[in-house]
């Protein structure tokens, strides 16, 4: 189901700059991407910027193309009879992935796949992302449960749960949002780490010092 916050057409509104044969990669691309809709559904609106009454496609030529093509053999989902799309501004420009997931959803289906043996190649393809941020999205299942929630929240962004799961331990990966709060980027988070700067008081006299696992009580000197 399409959120209410964004707008639909039809196909025939929709419009690309140019008209490209298909043919080669590009055409098993959007032969990928009907296989994609057809068992998953649209997962990203369209970007556009409108033209008169036409709307041209800013970012989504393939998935427009997949439409189409599954529009002419009779396989158009009757959902996709109107299609989902954004009006693009500096933001959507910048990010045109916009996805009509949630960050936990997007997690929940890229773990999923994967699940089912799918190659990051092809949940890269069902998902329109990055293969980069396929690899991101499974590294989520690596966090301490907090972590997960500020993600799935929005209170962290991709890219900070990426550099906190460069922690293996979990509980670690807590006292480091604390230690550094939620709004410390990721260059900020990685380098914390691997210069091993952040030092956490345990009170048992023992410390955390990152990215070192725990560090044992010192052995008493030598009489």
């Amino acid at each position: 189901m399409t959120p209410t916050q964004f707008k639909t057409a039809k196909l025939s509104d929709f419009q690309t700059p140019t008209t490209r044969i298909l043919y080669g990669q590009r055409l098993k691309d959007v032969q990928q991407i009907q296989l994609s809709i057809a068992k998953h559904g649209l997962l990203n609106p369209i970007t556009v910027m409108p033209r008169g009454k036409k709307l041209v496609v800013i970012d989504g030529k393939k998935r427009l193309a997949a439409l189409r093509r599954m529009r002419f053999t009779g396989n158009l989902p009757r959902s996709l009879v109107n299609v989902p799309y954004v009006i693009a501004n500096q933001n959507t420009l910048q990010t045109p992935h916009m996805s009509l997931l949630s960050n936990r959803e997007k997690f929940d289906e890229a773990i999923a796949l994967r699940k089912q043996g799918h190659a990051l190649m092809e949940i890269a393809s069902t998902l329109y992302v990055s293969k980069q941020c396929v690899k991101d999205l499974l590294c989520v299942s690596r966090l301490s449960p907090r972590l997960q929630q500020a993600y799935f929240g929005g209170s962290i962004s991709l890219d900070q749960a990426r550099a906190f799961a460069t922690l293996p331990n979990i509980e670690t990966q807590d006292m480091l949002l604390v230690a550094l709060g939620p709004f410390a980027n990721a260059p900020e988070i990685l380098n914390a780490i691997e210069n091993g700067e952040t030092v956490i008081d345990m009170g048992d006299e023992n410390v955390i010092i990152l990215p070192s696992r725990k560090v044992p009580n010192p052995l008493p000197l030598a009489a």
